[in-house]
């Protein structure tokens, strides 16, 4: 069964069952594995209308509007979950990439530390929180998280890239060379501006 025929199954379950929350948000998920975001934030917003405090629903609507870059109306969505959530961990981080991405860097560190309490074993959080870290040039701190997050997923890029920049302005320029070279092979798009500047340094 394709794509197409899965959809066309759902959206006729959706259609005769307009007020089941389960029928709506089967769809919406699908249309969200599937990539059809519009469709999806609109599938969410029936979900939402029918049972406001959705959790999986709302985390799915706050995610669309942040990549919609509608990012007061995605922290509104992770704000609204966290009052009858606190203890979400993926709205806490959510909310911290929006803070990020708003500028409002004390309040994103703040979401992170509080994703990195509530699920410990998640790298994101640890890596979200390096990049602001060494933008306030506290090498140590990043680096620290970004170890952390190295053990437990060696395998992404984004861990090596930061850990080659924090190590390079703590002055430690062989190992920030061994990270970006890692980091090079996994495919990160490294800034080649900060490579020139570490290997003529």
């Amino acid at each position: 069964m394709d794509q197409v025929d899965i959809l066309k199954i759902l959206e006729k379950e959706a259609t005769d069952n307009p007020h089941a929350v389960w029928a709506q948000h089967r769809l919406a998920l699908a249309y969200l594995n599937f990539g059809k975001l519009q469709e999806a934030k609109e599938a969410l917003k029936r979900v939402l209308m029918l049972d406001p405090y959705h959790y999986e629903a709302m985390i799915n609507l706050g995610v669309i509007l942040a990549q919609e870059g509608e990012l007061e109306e995605a922290k509104k969505a992770f704000t609204f979950t966290l009052k009858f959530h606190p203890n979400s961990y993926e709205a806490w981080n959510n909310l911290g990439l929006i803070e990020f991405h708003l500028g409002n860097f004390d309040l994103a560190e703040e979401c992170y530390r509080k994703a990195i309490d509530l699920n410990p074993q998640n790298p994101s959080p640890y890596i979200n929180l390096s990049t602001i870290l060494i933008g306030k040039e506290r090498w140590e701190e990043a680096i620290k998280l970004l170890e952390i997050a190295k053990e437990m997923a060696p395998q992404v890029a984004t861990i090596h890239n930061n850990l080659a920049v924090a190590y390079y302005y703590k002055g430690d320029k062989e190992k920030a060379k061994e990270h970006l070279r890692i980091a090079k092979s996994k495919g990160y798009p490294v800034n080649p501006d900060f490579e020139k500047m570490l290997y003529e340094s």
